[in-house]
């Protein structure tokens, strides 16, 4: 994989593991990481329907931070809407949170909206947590994933709290209109129209 990226002229920023992964293999996903030259280990995502259920599952990703980090690496959480469920007056992304205190955010801006929350309101507080953002769009109304500008989501002033130049942005579609290399591409010029307005 390291050789096929060089010669695309590529470099990986992430990798997605999921929970059963990191319990079974977390050393070789670090030392995967090692090899490829990306230093965020990600979690996309902890299915549990209850705040102690979710509060187990972070503290096992604390481990995990806490070992990564000496090997130069840094664990990270990928949102989905289903974390915007509330259990206790508290959404389930901030009990994740608050018993990893050491694991950063990769937020999903699509998933936050779906969740019925404004992906700006909800960062602005975790601004130094967020390790890289998923740069996915939100129709002007309904769920349906469309391309970057054509939405309701506010990248401006998001690209303001997590500039591209500190943090990565990975474009991500689920939905196309075209071929997914023209949807990738229409969401990227569209990221960059943004970028470049800033």
């Amino acid at each position: 994989m390291k050789a096929l990226l060089d010669r695309c002229g590529l470099k990986a920023v992430s990798t997605h593991a999921g929970l059963a992964r990191l319990k079974e293999a977390l050393d070789e996903e670090i030392a995967y990481a090692k090899t490829l030259g990306y230093r965020l280990l990600v979690c996309p995502g902890i299915g549990a329907d209850s705040a102690e259920g979710f509060a187990k599952e972070a503290r096992f990703l604390e481990e995990c931070a806490q070992k990564a980090a000496k090997e130069g690496l840094c664990v990270g959480y990928h949102n989905h809407s289903h974390e915007f469920v509330k259990y206790g007056g508290k959404y389930a992304l901030d009990i994740i949170l608050e018993n990893a205190p050491t694991v950063k955010l990769q937020p999903d801006l699509f998933w936050i909206a779906v969740g019925g929350v404004d992906p700006l309101e909800y960062l602005e507080p975790l601004a130094g947590r967020i390790c890289a953002v998923h740069a996915k769009e939100l129709a002007k109304t309904g769920k349906e994933n469309v391309y970057v500008g054509e939405g309701r989501i506010d990248f401006a002033a998001i690209a303001k709290l997590c500039p591209p130049d500190r943090c990565p942005w990975i474009v991500e579609q689920e939905e196309y209109h075209s071929s997914h290399s023209d949807g990738i591409a229409a969401s990227y010029r569209g990221l960059r129209r943004i970028f470049d307005s800033l």
